[in-house]
């Protein structure tokens, strides 16, 4: 039986409102309309199913601008939530498709320049999965296409995902940051101008971890090089 829509807010003290303790991950849905169910049964159960429709919009419009981002690679296509593991929550773990948690969507839809940490965490996901479905569609696959989703969050938020190794986040600061400048901080993240500006960057990155994928031999030799150069500095900074 529906009850029809109700926003999530605070009761407040002496408002009359019935007060229930919800977990505090909640907070981020404070606003959101939800139909309002009861399901009968030998244990009734009270239900909210919030209206998501906000958090879509806003996927599809980030989705845009990583695909104006890449447009110097190849054209990646529509935004399909078919693509992605959805959950309200962001899971502490997945497998076979990128999560898309729509708690992170509805933070951010609300934010029009994310600056804190909680607000760029969230983007920084939201990134790494989306970056990844559109590695995937650009035909890379396995460690590359991590590497690249990693490195595109890495380079619009400052956040570090950990989707590659210590070796691909080198990686980016080496052809990216090390060159330009760019991180965070300096520009925002979701601006048009921010993603036009880098996609000399993106293909870069992708013609870069591409190459490695068509010649594992090289990935590897690259990959050994660099821990060894590690291995050296970290041992002179302990002199």
């Amino acid at each position: 039986m529906q009850l029809g829509h109700r926003k999530i807010r605070s009761a407040g003290r002496n408002s009359g409102s019935i007060e229930v303790t919800l977990p505090a991950q909640l907070q981020d849905l404070e606003g959101v309309e939800c139909r309002l169910l009861v399901r009968d049964g030998p244990r009734p159960e009270i239900v909210l199913q919030p209206d998501v429709s906000l958090a879509q919009n806003w996927c599809n419009s980030l989705w845009q601008q990583l695909r104006l981002g890449l447009s110097e690679i190849d054209e990646v296509g529509e935004f399909q939530l078919g693509d992605f593991s959805l959950a309200l929550f962001p899971p502490a773990h997945w497998q076979e498709r990128p999560p898309l948690a729509f708690a992170d969507a509805l933070l951010l839809a609300r934010q029009p320049h994310p600056h804190d940490e909680r607000a760029l965490a969230a983007l920084a996901r939201l990134l790494a999965s989306f970056a990844l479905v559109a590695a995937q569609r650009l035909q890379l696959r396995d460690a590359p296409a991590l590497a690249f989703a990693d490195a595109v969050a890495l380079l619009l938020t400052g956040v570090y995902v950990g989707l590659g190794s210590a070796f691909e986040r080198g990686l980016t600061h080496q052809l990216v940051w090390g060159r330009t400048g760019e991180g965070q901080g300096q520009a925002n993240p979701l601006e048009r101008a921010t993603w036009q500006r880098l996609r000399p960057e993106f293909r870069q990155m992708f013609e870069q971890l591409q190459g490695w994928q068509k010649n594992p031999a090289a990935y590897q030799a690259a990959r050994e090089r660099w821990y060894r150069a590690l291995a050296v500095e970290s041992a002179g900074g302990w002199k």
